[in-house]
């Protein structure tokens, strides 16, 4: 990933008993996997639906099922709207928002590849204010790396990694990072191949002050198309670190 300018050797820590959250990108049609992540609530915090790139054509009963009953454990569902780098236009983008509202009652919007520079902030911020206009208001940003710093002011949340975990056992995080809550990242680690790397991710996101996670052991070309297998390992190893 590029986009690391400013990065320091070493960074503040953050508290080692931050509580964490797992937030996951459910690139995965309704069934096992959808009903395996909302049992585990309340340690997802957050899924991402994506019926097809976006809302899809139409709405999907099967959809509709299911985010209820993850809204129903507690879990924000959020709809995939990408904005290929502030280049989509702003109308397509706000029909998908729209329909993700109408059609499934969405908690927010998630969108995908969103720019770093502050010259497209005017474009994100007519969007996410777009979306806070009505009922289902949480704006997760997805950029994969750290943007410009009135980014992270603008979401609720913004995903400052979206990469292997070769790449994050090295990676840094900007100093000014650390001067906002950690509830305000995310950290999506995926090729994780074992359980002693996912531990090894969870622990260097708590240093890192990402407030919620992601690992898996899924690859490339969609590394978000099931959970991993290590699922239940994983949810133990964010429980410890909460004293809930």
């Amino acid at each position: 990933m590029s986009g690391l300018l400013g990065v320091i050797n070493s960074a503040p820590k953050a508290s080692a008993g931050l509580c964490q959250s797992i937030s996951i990108p459910a690139y995965f049609y309704p069934g096992t996997y959808w009903q395996k992540a909302t049992e585990a609530a309340p340690r997802v915090g957050v899924m991402i639906m994506n019926p097809d790139s976006g809302p899809g054509s139409a709405k999907n009963t099967d959809y509709v099922t299911t985010v209820k009953n993850a809204q129903a454990a507690g879990i924000k569902v959020i709809g995939y709207v990408p904005t290929t780098y502030g280049t989509r236009s702003a109308t397509a983008v706000k029909t998908e928002i729209d329909q993700y509202k109408i059609w499934y009652a969405v908690d927010g919007i998630f969108l995908d590849e969103v720019a770093t520079s502050i010259s497209n902030l005017t474009y994100y911020t007519n969007i996410t204010n777009y979306i806070r206009d009505t009922k289902g208001t949480l704006v997760m940003l997805n950029p994969g790396t750290i943007p410009a710093e009135d980014y992270i002011k603008l979401a609720d949340i913004t995903v400052v990694f979206e990469d292997t975990y070769s790449n994050y056992q090295n990676w840094q995080a900007p100093a000014w990072l650390f001067n906002y809550p950690a509830n305000k990242f995310a950290h999506l680690i995926h090729t994780t191949s074992g359980t002693t790397g996912m531990n090894n991710a969870i622990e260097l996101a708590v240093k890192r002050n990402a407030g919620t996670i992601y690992v898996t052991n899924d690859v490339l070309p969609n590394p978000w198309d099931t959970l991993p297998a290590y699922w239940t390992n994983e949810l133990t190893a964010m429980k410890t670190k909460c004293s809930t």
